[in-house]
C-alpha cells in the first residue's frame, strides 16, 4: 500500500497494490508508482532508496559526558554525610 496524495483534492488516501497502474524507475533509486484517487484524478509518487532516510556518517554519538565523575563523587559524598531514609513520615500511616 501507498500513502497518495492528490493535490486536486487536496487530501490524502491509501493506494492499494491492486490500484497501481503504472511503476517506473526513474533513476537510480528513484521509482514512480502511478495512480488515480478515489474521485478518478492522476497522482504520481515518487519513493525508492533515495527518499530513505540514512544514518549520517559524520555523526559519532553523542558528546562526552564531562561532568559525570564529578557529579558522582558529589553524590557518594552528600551521600555519606546525609542519611536517606524513604520511611513515611507519622501522619501518612494509617492505624
Amino acid at each position: 500500500m501507498f500513502v497518495l496524495y492528490c493535490a486536486v483534492c487536496d487530501r490524502r488516501t491509501l493506494l492499494g497494490v491492486d490500484e497501481v497502474d503504472w511503476v517506473e524507475n526513474l533513476t537510480r533509486g528513484v521509482i514512480s508508482v502511478s495512480g488515480h484517487c478515489p474521485l478518478g484524478h492522476d497522482a504520481a509518487i515518487l519513493t525508492g532508496d533515495a527518499f530513505t532516510p540514512h544514518a549520517d556518517p559524520r555523526y559519532f554519538g553523542p558528546a562526552p559526558r564531562v561532568w559525570t565523575k564529578p557529579v558522582h563523587r558529589l553524590r557518594g559524598w552528600l551521600r555519606t554525610r546525609f542519611e536517606m531514609s524513604r520511611d513515611l513520615p507519622g501522619p501518612f500511616y494509617r492505624f
